[in-house]
């Protein structure tokens, strides 16, 4: 039997211990970033007068 005709033991579509942990980092970033794009359109809104926004910036 050659080396090219023994069959090829593939690994694929197995999940570990870092494939979740990576997931779970990436649920935590993207909610820690929707909190704070929300927090800031509430922060930078003007009293009624004009609706916050992602970019906008607040004056001292």
């Amino acid at each position: 039997m050659t080396q090219f005709s023994t069959p090829m033991a593939r690994r694929g579509g197995e999940l570990d211990v870092f494939t979740g942990l990576l997931a779970a980092a990436t649920l935590v970033l993207v909610a820690g970033v929707i909190l704070m794009a929300t927090a800031n359109i509430k922060h930078s809104a003007t009293q009624g007068r004009e609706d916050g926004g992602l970019f906008k910036l607040v004056g001292k």
